[in-house]
């Protein structure tokens, strides 16, 4: 190896250009420079031993997120190592009103679980999305027979996390109007159960959008008005009461959601 010693270095031109003969590589001050360029965007690194190198520029920034509505399987896109997963369990039905002066419990919502997770080693994961629970159908006019809404479905990320759904609102009735249990999520690093619903009542009160999976509220808007569905994991609301007449329908549950954001 060749070396020079010296104070100065004067480059004629303005410019300095080291070029070693073969295989030789350039060396100042205790730092072995790379024999050739890295690629674009690359920057340069140590190994805390004095040789230097290209890489990639560091990450741990959000770079993409996947949203499943409808259940599929998520590919880890290239350069992902990280994914934080949101599941959520399908919200409950709402329970049929009753024409003798009951609504139905409106359903609940459905769990919630999150998990950060390395993904480095896994290429895809199975997503399970859970439906939203079916309606309750209210009595008719001779007060005829009424149902509880159903249960919500379980979420899932393959065997990492899962969310059950909200239980479906039940029938009213004189011991039947309490109201329905939220779902729970599992595994995950934060576990919530969903927001349980309001029983149904002889109180007239007004329907639940369910929006942002909140749980069903008591259901009734007017005499024989079906009552709302619920979205993104919420209960659908409870039927509302016939007043001698047509009992209204509970909502349908709103079917369940897994969101990933990724990380490289």
């Amino acid at each position: 190896m060749s070396s020079v010693v010296t104070n100065a270095v004067t480059a004629l031109s303005g410019n300095l250009a080291l070029a070693p003969e073969g295989s030789g590589v350039v060396t100042i001050d205790g730092l072995t420079y790379p024999a050739t360029d890295g690629s674009a965007d690359q920057v340069i690194k140590t190994n805390g031993s004095g040789v230097l190198s290209f890489t990639d520029a560091g990450g741990g920034g959000m770079d993409s997120v996947q949203v499943f509505t409808s259940s599929g399987t998520w590919s880890r896109p290239s350069g992902i190592t990280k994914v934080l997963v949101t599941v959520k369990g399908g919200g409950g039905g709402g329970g049929g009103g009753y024409t003798d002066n009951h609504t139905g419990a409106g359903g609940a919502e459905g769990g919630f679980s999150m998990e950060f997770i390395d993904v480095s080693s896994t290429s895809s994961a199975t997503v399970t999305i859970g439906a939203g629970g079916s309606k309750g159908t209210g009595s008719d006019a001779g007060g005829g027979s009424f149902t509880a809404g159903g249960t919500g479905g379980t979420s899932s990320f393959g065997s990492f996390c899962s969310a059950t759904g909200g239980a479906g609102g039940r029938v009213s009735g004189a011991e039947l109007r309490g109201g329905a249990l939220g779902g729970l999520g599992a595994n995950g690093d934060l576990n919530l159960r969903g927001t349980p619903s309001e029983g149904g009542s002889g109180v007239a009160g007004d329907w639940s959008s369910s929006g942002g999976g909140q749980g069903g509220s008591v259901g009734v808007k007017a005499s024989g008005t079906d009552a709302a569905d619920g979205v993104n994991g919420g209960g659908g609301a409870g039927g509302a009461y016939g007043a001698g007449g047509q009992a209204g329908d509970g909502g349908a549950g709103g079917a369940g959601y897994v969101f990933v954001q990724e990380f490289k």
